[in-house]
């Protein structure tokens, strides 16, 4: 794969239709604002493709055909704006503070046309919707703090899906309260895709 090709090209084997050319858009956004702002760390192209983009698409398959979503710490919009392109069925926010990534949320989700909103805020102080079907979260700290606001605002049938590392989530299956699924990343060396499922023990 050419690593400097078209984001179409590159993405072309993991998407089709309207999906693929909206996230070959918003990779070139990520590709342009990323010269000044330094959203996301990627070598070429296909290192973007690869280890931002199909990072954030192998938790599509765990989505139904709709639903709503609240991506923690959005930043760059990683995972929420992919898996909003990838089911155009869902809505929800992307919850980001930085006022610099924030702006580039509301430039995406308005070049996309995605069902989103962009918050501003950190997710102790959001005051939105009290369930979710999913909450996302992709390099953000506090992991059990994260966990506990999570717990009551996931819906009974709803999940957590968070992009780790092998040790973080060793961690994640001391939590009480949770049922712990995960799979590989193919982006991340030893990432791993864990969803969290309210339980009662």
């Amino acid at each position: 794969m050419n690593a400097e090709a078209p984001f179409v090209e590159l993405l072309a084997p993991h998407s089709s239709g309207e999906a693929l050319h909206r996230l070959a858009r918003y990779a070139e956004l990520l590709e342009k604002w990323s010269r000044r702002h330094n959203l996301v760390r990627y070598g070429s192209r296909g290192e973007l493709v690869e280890r931002h983009l199909l990072d954030c698409l192998a938790a599509a398959p765990f989505l139904g055909k709709s639903g709503r979503l609240l991506d923690v710490g959005s930043g760059a919009g990683l995972p929420g704006v992919p898996l909003l392109t990838a089911r155009p069925g869902w809505g929800g926010v992307l919850l980001e503070p930085r006022q610099k990534r924030w702006a580039f949320l509301r430039l995406v989700v308005r070049e996309l046309g995605l069902s989103a909103q962009v918050d501003r805020a950190r997710y102790q102080d959001f005051a939105g919707e009290p369930s979710w079907d999913v909450i996302t979260a992709r390099a953000v700290g506090d992991t059990p703090g994260l966990l506990a606001w999570a717990r009551p605002r996931v819906s009974t049938s709803g999940q957590v899906l968070l992009w780790t590392t092998e040790n973080g989530e060793a961690a994640l299956h001391e939590l009480r309260g949770w049922r712990v699924l995960s799979s590989s990343l193919p982006g991340l060396d030893r990432g791993r895709l864990v969803r969290l499922r309210p339980c009662s023990t």
